[in-house]
């Protein structure tokens, strides 16, 4: 096997990145399903039987970025989102909410955030999972970052509402930035929860 790296098409948009520890080095990567299944379920089995009720998988648009060699961004990220779904819906369903819907649909919750997957090749595969965050973090220690970070994620969110129920990511009820946080996601048609000490 070769080692992955960025595809071309990354390189010319972004030569930078010819200098970053990927390109350099390249990065561990499994390419064939059974491995990713065999990944997934190690990794989910041991959270699920802690009694860990969902998780937030990050870096997902780094996988397609990383394409070149390994059959190419689309076929990765698509090889990626589906195992990592299967595994989700597996460990992390929510039984309670399973309901068919008139059309015979699925729509069984499935607690999962989908975190730094903004590509085509991500967002546009997703078909169990609808939760996506969309924006960066919130810094309870950063001041200057509370209403650029509302800003990012009410731009954001108006394109990928149309694909996904956004997520503006936790915030402290204690902060003295909360009572912003909390009217912002009271209108912004997302999810709302606080993460407080």
């Amino acid at each position: 096997d070769s080692i992955p790296e960025h595809s071309d098409h990354l390189l010319r948009v972004e030569p930078i990145i010819s200098w970053d520890s990927v390109s350099l080095f390249g990065v561990g990567l499994m390419s064939s399903r059974a491995d990713l299944r065999t990944f997934y379920q190690r990794l989910h089995s041991p959270l699920k039987d802690a009694g860990v009720d969902g998780v937030k998988i990050d870096v997902q648009s780094g996988v397609a970025a990383v394409g070149g060699g390994s059959g190419g961004g689309p076929h990765l990220a698509k090889l990626y989102t589906e195992t990592m779904e299967n595994s989700v819906k597996q460990h992390f369903a929510s039984t309670s909410t399973a309901v068919m819907n008139q059309n015979n649909v699925d729509n069984e919750a499935i607690n999962c955030i989908n975190c730094m997957s903004h590509s085509t090749e991500n967002i546009y595969r997703y078909k169990h999972t609808s939760i996506i965050r969309a924006s960066d973090d919130f810094y309870p220690s950063r001041p200057y970052s509370h209403t650029v970070h509302l800003i990012n994620v009410a731009y954001n969110s108006l394109f990928l509402r149309e694909v996904c129920l956004p997520d503006w990511d936790m915030f402290q009820s204690l902060h003295p930035s909360a009572s912003l946080h909390a009217a912002a996601r009271a209108i912004g048609g997302c999810p709302v929860y606080v993460s407080d000490k």
